[in-house]
């Protein structure tokens, strides 16, 4: 099978609960020095990987046997410590050249001027490379910790929160400056032409911002938006907003069914269902043979740590389940508020809204067991994905730091380039043109709902106000 596509790669920071046990695993620095993201990024790059992928959560996954308990999140090393994931990025984009930085932030917890410009700084010194994975989050202790006490919003109202927080975003940054506003004209002594700056004025449900944004446009002007997540909600922000999707590949037929929805929501909103990506989470475990690589598998079992599934489904679901005994029933629909698309389709996989525990659990530490092998037989089973589902690429998960992100470096990359099904070099220097691969593409198309917010070079101040 030779499939057309060039595939998406980004690499996602994380590694397998229990890694920081491996002797060979260096993650344990990532909190602790800047030498180690910059060897990741210049690992990354070597592979000509598009982005690399940075997951963040805000608290301690205190779910399980909780609410509150931050004891066997921090013994296990699940998720924590953390460290702000924006902090590193200037120094591996100082260290690198193409490759781009795709960072979740979330929309619950900040204000949308004061991120606005975190959003654009990291743009502007990054040269371009910058995309923002718009999440809700979905821990229960970001209400005591974070929201001065008041409860966690229920799903459904955070998404109506993440929409306006979205909206202010793109008007501080599209529409407070004229695309041509900075003329750094040092003989008239005009940085900015104050007249191609403007207020925003916005007023809503949870935001009241009068603007303007204080940074000046950005080379793509706006990130490359990122989405996670395919509940009902989440389907409609990522039809509405995302250029790239990260789906989650564990249960085949919904993954299928979500990629449908969403490109089918997109046509709905006017754009092109095909301008949006979907790469897949995967664990390559890649060998010079495939003895190596169950040799790699079995490994990697010794390092891991009881309870350490139950920590984050309870905390991802937002269901305590040690309340329930393993062949009690849950019923997901009515407890569940975190991410709702993980037990939806577990539920749909096993065809009932009520798994037992034992069910959940053994659903949630799923892997793609296809993904072991050779570059050979993994490429394979890449291309096979591809056909039957959609898909653009994936987002590479190493179980262990730096062995499995160089073994896929050193091993798959090149078998993938040998087929032709993944790019030798980045098309250009922003992320938006690498992911598209369109050089010149350096904003959104004009089906895409921020693309009326852009203040053009060629419009006044009021044939531009009156486009809105």
């Amino acid at each position: 099978m030779t499939i057309e596509k060039s595939l998406i790669i980004n690499v996602f920071t994380g590694g397998a609960a229990g890694s920081w046990r491996d002797p060979n695993d260096t993650s344990r620095e990532f909190t602790r020095s800047l030498d180690q993201w910059i060897k990741l990024a210049k690992t990354a790059e070597k592979g000509k990987l598009h982005s690399l992928f940075i997951a963040d959560h805000l608290s301690f996954f205190d779910t399980y046997k909780g609410p509150g308990n931050y004891e066997l999140p921090a013994k296990l090393g699940k998720y924590s410590p953390r460290v702000d994931p924006s902090i590193p990025i200037t120094a591996m984009a100082q260290a690198t050249e193409g490759l781009g930085f795709g960072i979740s932030f979330s929309t619950v917890v900040e204000h949308p001027y004061h991120f606005a410009r975190r959003l654009a700084s990291l743009d502007l010194l990054t040269n371009g490379r910058i995309g923002w994975n718009i999440v809700s989050s979905y821990l229960e202790s970001i209400g005591p910790n974070l929201l001065n006490g008041e409860p966690f919003p229920q799903h459904d109202e955070r998404y109506v929160k993440t929409e306006e927080f979205v909206d202010v975003v793109l008007k501080l940054l599209l529409s407070s400056w004229r695309d041509d506003a900075v003329k750094y004209d040092i003989e008239q002594g005009i940085f900015a032409d104050p007249n191609l700056l403007r207020k925003i004025n916005h007023k809503g449900k949870y935001f009241s911002v009068e603007g303007p944004g204080i940074t000046e446009p950005t080379p793509q002007r706006f990130p490359l938006i990122i989405q996670a997540g395919t509940s009902t909600k989440g389907k409609q922000l990522a039809a509405r907003y995302a250029e790239l999707v990260f789906v989650d590949g564990r249960y085949g037929e919904a993954l299928k069914n979500d990629i449908k929805d969403i490109r089918a929501l997109a046509e709905s909103y006017g754009r092109d269902p095909k301008s949006i990506k979907f790469v897949v989470g995967a664990s390559p475990i890649v060998g010079k043979t495939h003895e190596e690589a169950l040799g790699k598998v079995e490994r990697s079992k010794q390092f891991s740590l009881p309870e350490s599934a139950e920590v984050g489904l309870s905390a991802v679901s937002g269901i305590d389940i040690s309340k329930f005994e393993d062949d009690e029933e849950i019923d997901v629909g009515k407890l569940a508020n975190g991410l709702t698309t993980l037990t939806t389709n577990i539920s749909k996989k096993i065809k009932t809204h009520k798994p037992t525990k034992r069910q959940l659990l053994e659903n949630y530490t799923l892997g793609n067991s296809s993904f072991i092998g050779t570059p050979s037989e993994i490429a394979d089973e890449f291309e096979k994905w591809v056909e039957e589902f959609d898909i653009d690429g994936f987002n590479f998960w190493p179980t262990s730091f730096p062995d499995d992100l160089e073994s896929v470096v050193d091993l798959l990359i090149p078998e993938l380039q040998t087929r032709g099904i993944f790019h030798k070099d980045y098309t250009s220097t922003t992320l938006r043109e690498n992911v598209n691969q369109t050089k010149g593409q350096t904003f959104v198309g004009n089906d895409h709902p921020a693309y009326k917010f852009r203040w053009q070079a060629d419009k006044t101040k009021e044939e531009f106000e009156a486009s809105l």
